[in-house]
């Protein structure tokens, strides 16, 4: 996950810093999902000629278009407390996410989302669905298995969305692990 931090109408602080990136590496242990994290300390504009209050903003990007917005402010003595209080709040918004993806995977019968993997690469792939388009998935979409275990013709369920570029597969996971040995560019014939 990247790391963005920013200190804005503010110095650097190396222990603040510190404590960020240690934050933001917890977080990432929950959930290894998140593509990258912004950081924001600021001080308020409202407050620049009086010395109050400070701002500290999360910005979460997880796989599949969500995005996760925390943010707190303190006094500039209460910034590392801020810090805390901000990721605890992205770490609930997150186990929510998480929630609403699980029970998402459950309400769709795997039928209406079922395909078969039909060609592997480095850290993407694409499915086959039953009625013969080509969806594209990234390791991070992977709920069920890490990426290194996917095999060529295996069978998945797994929630469709717009991508950038065309239809992709999010929060994928294997319903018939009997796949193929793991090729470039392999494709099964579908049943």
């Amino acid at each position: 996950m990247q790391v963005e931090l920013t200190f804005r109408h503010i110095g650097k602080s190396p222990s603040l810093e510190e404590l960020i990136r240690e934050q933001a590496n917890k977080i990432q242990r929950f959930n290894d999902h998140i593509n990258s994290c912004a950081v924001v300390v600021e001080r308020d504009h409202a407050s620049m000629g009086t010395g109050g209050e400070y701002r500290v903003r999360v910005d979460l990007h997880v796989a599949g278009k969500h995005e996760i917005v925390s943010e707190e402010r303190a006094a500039r003595n209460l910034l590392p407390a801020a810090v805390r209080d901000v990721f605890h709040r992205a770490t609930r918004q997150l186990k929510k996410l998480a929630d609403e993806q699980r029970s998402e995977v459950k309400s769709h019968p795997a039928q209406d989302t079922a395909g078969v993997i039909t060609k592997l690469f480095n850290d993407y792939g694409f499915i086959t669905t039953t009625d013969g388009r080509e969806i594209y998935f990234h390791e991070r979409s992977i709920v069920s298995a890490p990426f290194s275990d996917l095999r060529v013709g295996m069978g998945v369920a797994y929630t469709e969305e717009d991508g950038d570029e065309g239809p992709q597969a999010s929060t994928v996971r294997i319903v018939d692990a009997r796949g193929g040995n793991r090729g470039r560019e392999e494709i099964p014939t579908l049943s």
